[in-house]
């Protein structure tokens, strides 16, 4: 994982609660691709040259395009696993960088950016975060412009560490 910049941080933090979701979905979509792809079965071609009666599949150009949806089907499983290992490396990556603030910075960046965890509490919040204000009195801080200047920090800070500093704190 390459560093981040603070504005990518940020929009990784205003998904971070939606990544198990997310995550869920591609599996749904990986689940479904089995199912269709296993649908699909490629017989070998009659090499005698004789009709093989209605609804044979044993000519070369209904093969190749069995083998075609075959091949479409595990290059979208393939695209889905590389979606997932991305967006489980970003969890992790958030997660542990999250565990490094303290929990008046944590609750900055979860007001300003991340919203609540519950997913429908969150759907309401997201088309209204709160102002600098009311996060500065959340958090019992009584200046709205030094909080703003802290949420901005806090994004250049965790866009300082590594890839390899975070994930050292893992093991």
């Amino acid at each position: 994982m390459e560093p981040m910049t603070p504005d990518q941080i940020k929009k990784l933090l205003q998904k971070y609660y939606d990544i198990p979701q997310m995550i869920d979905e591609e599996l749904a979509t990986i689940r479904h691709c089995q199912e269709e792809r296993g649908k699909f079965s490629l017989s070998s071609p009659i090499l005698s040259g004789l009709p093989t009666g209605k609804g044979s599949t044993s000519d070369q150009t209904a093969n190749a395009a069995m083998r075609d949806n075959t091949v479409y089907f595990d290059r979208q499983i393939e695209s889905c696993q590389k979606r997932i290992a991305r967006l489980q490396e970003q969890q992790d990556w958030c997660r542990v960088a999250l565990g490094t603030l303290g929990r008046a910075e944590r609750r900055i960046l979860e007001l300003a950016y991340m919203g609540p965890k519950d997913r429908r509490q969150r759907e309401k919040w997201s088309g209204r975060r709160p102002a600098w204000k009311e996060i500065a009195a959340d958090t019992e801080y009584c200046d709205a412009g030094w909080v703003s200047q802290k949420a901005d920090s806090l994004l250049k800070e965790l866009s300082d560490l590594s890839p390899q500093e975070v994930f050292s704190w893992i093991g």
